[in-house]
Formats: C-alpha cells, sequence, structure tokens
C-alpha cells in the first residue's frame, strides 16, 4: 500500500484558498446595494445553513468516501461564486451562501479525519500536529497569494468578474482532491453493519458528553479561539472605516493570512513549550490583547497588532484540535468534529448579529474593544476553570 502523500494534501489546500474573492465579497455586497447589517445578516444566514448541514455532513464523512467528499464540495464552493456573479438581490446572494454552507460542511471534520486516518494508517500519528499545521500554512499561503493578488485583478476587472475566476479555481481543485489517499478507519468498521447512521451521531455525542478534557476543548475553541475565523467576514469593513482605497482591502487580509500562517508554521514548536491545556487558554487571551492594541490605536499602521492576534489564536486553535483527535480512542472523528463546527456556526450567527447591533450603536473601533475584551476575559475565565475543574491533560 502507498504511504500518504502529503504533498498533494498541501496542493489542495492551497488551490482551495487561492481565491481572490475572498478579498472582495463584502465589497461586492456594498457596491450592489446592501448595508453592513445586511452583510451581518447574510453571514448569519450562512452559519444557520451550515448548522442545518453540518451534523448529517459530518456522519457521512464517517460512513462514506471522505476524499470524494472534498471534490464535491470544491464544486459546491464554485458554484456558489457564478451565483454571486449574477446576484443582485438579498436573497441570490443568500442562496450562493447556502450553496457554500453546504460545501463547507462537506468539508469540516472530514479534513481533519481523512488526514487523521492516514498518518495513523502509516504509523504516525503523532505528527498530526505537524501535517495539520503546514496543511494549514499552505491554505493560509494560498489566501495571500488570491488576496494579494485580488488587489491587482481588481484595477483592472470589475469584482464580480472575480467572482467567476475563483469559481474556476475551486473546480480546478476537484483534480487535486481526487489524488488524496482515501482512508477512513470508522466506515471500515461500521461496513460490517455493527452500527447504524443514527448510532454514528450518538457514539460521537457520547464522547464529548463523556470527556471532561473534549467539552473544555470544545467549548473554548467555539467560544474564544475561533474568534479570528468570525471577524475575518469584516475585514472590508474596517478598511472601509479607515476611508482607505481597495488596495488596502487586500493589505489587511494579506498581514491576517500572513501571520495566521506564521502561526500553522509555529504551532508545532509552540507545542514543546506547552505543558497544559490551561497554558492555550493564557495564550488566546494574549491574542485578544494584541487585538486592543489595534482597536486602540485605529488606524493601517497598528496592522502588525491585528496579525500578532490572530497568529497566536491560529497556534490555539491547532494544538487544542491536535488534543481533541488524540482523545478520540474510538473513530468518529468527522462527527466529533462536526459538533465543534456546529458550535461555531451557532457562535457565528451570535456574533454576526452582535456585530450588526453593536456597530448600529459604537463607532467600529468601539465594537473591536468589546470583542477584544470578551476575549481576554474568557481566556482568563477557562485558565482559572481549569484550574478548578485540575485539567492538566498535555497537548
Amino acid at each position: 500500500m502507498t504511504t500518504f502523500n502529503v504533498k498533494t494534501l498541501y496542493i489542495y489546500k492551497f488551490i482551495g484558498q487561492c481565491l481572490p474573492i475572498y478579498a472582495f465579497y463584502t465589497i461586492l455586497f456594498l457596491e450592489r446595494g446592501k448595508s453592513v447589517t445586511d452583510v451581518a445578516v447574510l453571514i448569519a444566514l450562512w452559519s444557520v445553513c451550515s448548522i442545518v448541514f453540518e451534523a448529517p455532513a459530518g456522519v457521512l464523512a464517517d460512513r462514506w468516501n471522505r476524499r470524494n467528499m472534498l471534490a464535491i464540495a470544491a464544486v459546491l464552493q464554485g458554484l456558489c461564486f457564478v451565483i454571486w456573479f449574477f446576484s443582485h438581490t438579498f436573497l441570490m446572494f443568500a442562496a450562493g451562501f447556502a450553496v457554500w454552507a453546504l460545501a463547507g460542511a462537506f468539508v469540516s471534520g472530514t479534513e481533519e479525519g481523512l488526514i487523521y486516518d492516514n498518518l495513523k494508517s502509516d504509523g504516525c500519528e503523532e505528527t498530526f500536529t505537524k501535517v495539520y499545521g503546514r496543511a494549514q500554512f499552505y491554505a493560509n499561503v494560498g489566501a495571500i497569494v488570491g488576496i494579494a493578488s485580488a488587489g491587482i485583478i481588481a484595477s483592472f476587472i470589475p469584482i464580480e468578474v472575480i467572482a467567476l475566476i475563483s469559481a474556476a479555481i475551486c473546480f480546478l481543485n476537484v483534480i487535486f482532491a481526487l489524488q488524496i489517499r482515501e482512508k477512513n478507519f470508522y466506515s471500515e468498521r461500521t461496513g460490517e453493519g455493527t452500527i447504524g447512521f443514527l448510532g454514528t451521531f450518538k457514539e460521537a455525542s457520547g464522547f464529548i458528553k463523556g470527556s471532561r478534557l473534549a467539552l473544555v476543548s470544545v467549548l473554548f475553541l467555539v467560544l474564544f479561539a475561533s474568534l479570528g475565523s468570525y471577524l475575518d467576514e469584516f475585514d472590508a469593513v474596517i478598511i472601509d472605516d479607515f476611508q482607505l482605497s481597495h488596495i488596502w482591502v487586500s493589505v489587511i487580509l494579506t498581514v491576517r493570512f500572513a501571520f495566521v500562517a506564521l502561526g500553522d508554521i509555529l504551532a508545532p514548536m509552540v507545542q514543546k513549550k506547552i505543558a497544559s491545556i490551561k497554558q492555550l487558554f493564557l495564550l488566546n487571551s494574549l491574542a485578544c490583547v494584541f487585538l486592543t492594541g489595534f482597536a486602540l490605536l485605529w488606524n493601517q499602521f497598528a496592522i502588525l497588532m491585528f496579525g500578532l492576534a490572530f497568529m497566536c489564536m491560529a497556534v490555539t486553535e491547532i494544538l487544542l484540535v491536535n488534543a481533541l483527535q488524540n482523545e478520540i480512542k474510538e473513530e468518529g472523528r468527522a462527527t466529533v468534529m462536526s459538533f465543534y463546527s456546529i458550535g461555531q456556526n451557532i457562535a457565528m450567527i451570535c456574533l454576526s448579529l452582535v456585530y450588526a447591533l453593536l456597530a448600529g450603536i459604537f463607532t467600529l473601533q468601539q465594537v473591536y474593544l468589546i470583542i477584544s475584551i470578551y476575549g481576554i476575559a474568557g481566556g482568563l475565565g477557562f485558565y482559572l476553570l481549569s484550574k478548578a475543574i485540575k485539567l492538566r491533560t498535555q497537548v
């Protein structure tokens, strides 16, 4: 049997995120008459759709072919951008987001499970942090390339055409998704008819409820470590508030993804210095301290602090996902990660609605100050909680 070719995985991750539309789809919505509140509501609807699709997709990823699911997801994401090319109404943009939500549900948990089972099959599951971190690194490098090129492309062609270019890139990535080796220990076991579709769901939910480490890790990932992912949809709004040109949208997003990519590479090194999970909670608080500094300065020259915040969050997220994967003794990894993704989407809905509410009351600068203080308090709170329940498991 051939070994797991991580290079194919890295190419797939790079191309899958090398999408210039990432830099400008918020601007596309605004240019076609949508308000900041409309954008926030659209993102909330995106998360609602993700919640609906997430659990069934997670169970499917444990019982079917994960590689094929990644290929289908690439097609669906490309279809979203095609829909946006023709969109002018709120409902059409929402339809695109619904398709993208289905694509995201097909990917979340599927990638982590596929990577871990491939490594486990080769007897090197202890390298998950390294391989998963590098996969995320190449994804973020792809995002940097796509976003940086978007700033140049937007000078020559309309933003809606950028959506079509991004769709073509998604369709191209189907080829690379299909080259990844398929390995799914859980489907091999359930193929014997020992457990039903609903049984997979119950088994995964029982694991989370029965493991203190898993429960705390998922809660912190959902509520605080993923804060950077929730906020990236609003980065273009920051530049709009600064009243800078479109090229600065590419700049702020390039800085974000460059520092996140750096965090992905640093995660295995930080892992050697981290003695327990509770230290990750403090690291995430440090990330929000940097975000506070950016919010206080509130200009394009403070973007370095903006990047440092998301670098620390990236390290925290990777190490917590690694701890969660190692805690799963049985299979069903994709379903477990689907519960995490459902939590993320619920949090994304809440944040989007709160963001829209706060943006109508406070200045955007004050909104980011409120969010960063929330993040600091959360990290400190979970640190104290972990000490109280004596959660000392190493990452």
